[in-house]
């Protein structure tokens, strides 16, 4: 868990109060969640209360979550193999989402169905399903620049265990919904891809996490540049790249998060020194690695990491900069092997809370932040 000095002086000046932790209260959602994947923070219904999106890729509908209850709402049945969601659009007129299915890593088995999911009034009542694509192997949904992206894992003649080929990124204006390119450049599989505001313009830029490396996606006009930032894992391919990146915030430094290779056991935080991103592996043990987020959840003005694997056993952790390392900490005491975590304010106390997913145990839980303790 070594770091550099240049680390500990951005690190150390985030905050006296770096040292402080705030404590979690885990509390039950919902259970029969064969295949946990993913959850989305939302106010569905408009009530000021946030609620919860939970795809579970064993199931075959999609339901989300009323606050406080948790009254579970269908919002489609019929489906198989979910894998991710998007939420397009959520206002008083309504709530579009876009949602992906069809899924499997075997780009030979996998039909990658794409569908836009419109709330027809009552968002406690079934939505109308739209098919709108079908690219094998679709994976990850997130909106960038009021645009839904879609990152599939692989190419869809891509075989393992090098999956080597072209893997499309592509794009869909919302009302269009036609399939646009942005890049047909990386190589393997790409795990993740993570919308931000990168050059503080007010405008999302996008991050991508492959056998590759890192990579930053610029959009310049109906174009995109694509540029390399880190190369992540050094072993060799297919055990090279990153499987996921998050950036996170240390007063007014950044830092990137990476989960390292794919699915793998490594979390690595990476710090700017002389123009390049240092890489520091602060954990090697986690099991099938498949969460990472940063937030601020001690209200300090440090980013916190986030990290969970969905191997049985494990549970989500929480990686705190305590002056010399990143000192490693469960959210709570017990096994919750999660596949997706988001974070928001659940209760409305004005802390960051964090909700969960798991796969082995198949179940939601969110932790209420008790602040610090």
């Amino acid at each position: 868990m070594r770091v550099t000095m240049r680390a500990i002086v951005v690190l150390c000046a985030a905050t006296a109060s770096v040292f402080a932790q705030a404590k979690f209260r885990p509390h039950d959602v919902a259970s029969g969640m064969a295949g946990g994947y993913q959850v989305v923070i939302a106010d569905m219904n408009h009530d000021g209360k946030p609620d919860i999106i939970a795809l579970a890729s064993g199931l075959k509908e999609l339901a989300w979550y009323e606050n406080p209850s948790w009254t579970k709402h269908v919002i489609v049945d019929g489906i198989n193999q979910p894998i991710n969601l998007a939420v397009v659009k959520n206002d008083k007129s309504g709530v579009t989402i876009a949602l992906a299915t069809d899924f499997s890593p075997n780009a030979a088995r996998s039909v990658g169905t794409v569908m836009v999911l419109e709330s027809q009034g009552d968002v406690t009542q079934p939505f109308k399903r739209t098919d709108i694509d079908k690219l094998p192997t679709s994976h990850r949904l997130r909106m960038m620049n009021g645009l839904v992206v879609n990152a599939p894992l692989t190419n869809e003649k891509a075989v393992a265990p090098d999956y080597h080929g072209g893997t499309p990124l592509v794009y869909y204006k919302p009302g269009e919904w036609k399939r646009q390119t942005i890049s047909n450049d990386d190589d393997g599989v790409v795990h993740c891809i993570y919308p931000v505001d990168w050059d503080g313009d007010g405008k999302q830029q996008l991050l991508t996490a492959s056998f590759q490396g890192v990579f930053l996606i610029r959009q310049k006009g109906s174009s995109f540049e694509r540029t390399k930032l880190l190369a992540g894992s050094p072993e060799p391919w297919p055990k090279s790249g990153a499987s996921d990146v998050a950036v996170g915030k240390a007063g007014n430094e950044t830092f990137l998060a990476t989960i390292e290779p794919w699915h793998g056991n490594v979390v690595a935080v990476y710090t700017k020194e002389n123009g390049e991103w240092k890489r520091n592996v602060i954990d090697s043990s986690i099991q099938d690695g498949h969460v990472l987020l940063t937030a601020d959840l001690d209200g300090n003005r440090h980013d916190v990491i986030i990290a969970s694997g969905r191997g049985r056993g494990t549970t989500v952790y929480i990686y705190r900069w305590d002056g010399k390392q990143w000192a490693k900490s469960q959210i709570e005491e017990g096994s919750m092997p999660s596949a997706g975590c988001a974070t928001g304010d659940i209760n409305g106390d004005g802390k960051l809370d964090v909700v969960c997913i798991a796969t082995a145990t198949a179940n939601v839980k969110w932790y209420e932040n008790l602040g610090l303790k």
